[in-house]
């Protein structure tokens, strides 16, 4: 006989310093007998949405959480499918784990019912997958450096290691995977000093390190508040690197860093974590394109002598 999955209630768990939101969503399962619910199993289940996947998603904290009892149904209908729901401990929505575009919101009630496939839909474990940030990202580098190099002549951003690039879009579940994509996405945060140094001249700070150069260039063609925009969450990340036990000395910059990016310390949910700090250096990077093709738009603007 068939299955069914009856999503009884979701109610808001108090989490703090999460940066998302966190609920219990309360299900059970059961047969459909004379077109009535008969329940065989109840069950609580954890439901985590990060900041990061609201903020793309667009949605208000009213909205956000009918949206992410949809996305969580779906993952626990093919848990149920495939014969794995007493291993499901908890539903984590991240870039990795969601899809790019909200679904219809679930109308969580006592007559929401779902029948429970006999094979799973999903093609393949989440595990494997990576964040659908990772185009997003690589766009916007490009057209950084694009504009960049139309602009002064050379490409602003750096890639000192192609495999950093590719480290930073795998998932993250341990301390251990949150260390290695830290200090990936350090990496990838490096700056093209030469040309900053060139552009300032006389006005480069010295011995200033990448990031000093940058905030000092870019105040010179955008406001603070935008250049800010981009060097915050470029230096945090940074001070996140140099805060790990090889570099025990930097723990006063390190906590800051939590606290600029709404990390709980220590942290907990190292998956919630990364996607908090990818969603953060997208923002920069984007920041960055929108300062910089500001500036194109000015130069284009001027009279040809």
């Amino acid at each position: 006989m068939a299955k069914y999955l009856r999503f009884n209630s979701l109610s808001p768990i108090h989490a703090p310093g999460l940066d998302g939101h966190k609920y219990e969503l309360r299900f059970d399962v059961g047969e459909l007998i004379d077109g009535t619910f008969k329940p065989l199993e109840n069950y609580r289940i954890p439901v985590t949405v990060s900041g990061t996947l609201q903020a793309i998603w667009q949605q208000s904290d009213a909205q956000i959480a009918a949206t992410s009892a949809s996305v969580a149904a779906h993952i626990i209908t093919d848990a149920a499918s495939s014969g794995g729901l007493g291993d499901l401990k908890e539903v984590n929505l991240t870039t990795y784990t969601a899809p790019r575009e909200p679904p219809p919101a679930l109308r969580v009630g006592p007559d929401t019912l779902i029948r429970i496939p006999e094979a799973p839909t999903v093609e393949s474990s989440a595990a494997g997958r990576i964040s659908f940030l990772s185009d997003d990202i690589s766009a916007e580098r490009d057209h950084v450096n694009a504009l960049s190099q139309e602009l002064y002549g050379d490409r602003l951003l750096m890639l000192p290691q192609e495999r950093a690039l590719l480290d930073v879009y795998k998932p993250t579940r341990t301390p251990e995977e949150f260390r290695s994509r830290v200090a990936s996405i350090a990496t990838i945060c490096t700056l093209n000093v030469g040309l900053l140094q060139r552009k300032l001249g006389t006005d480069a700070p010295a011995d200033a390190g990448n990031f000093v150069l940058l905030d000092v260039f870019l105040q010179k063609i955008a406001t603070i508040e935008q250049a800010t925009s981009v060097c915050g969450p470029l230096k945090n990340l940074n001070h996140l690197r140099k805060g790990f036990p090889t570099h025990g000395d930097n723990a006063k910059q390190f906590l800051r860093a939590h606290h600029f990016f709404k990390l709980t310390y220590p942290i907990e949910d190292y998956a919630t974590a990364w996607d908090t700090l990818l969603g953060a250096y997208l923002t920069a990077m984007k920041s960055l394109r929108n300062i910089l093709s500001a500036e194109w738009s000015r130069q284009l603007a001027k009279p040809v002598p």
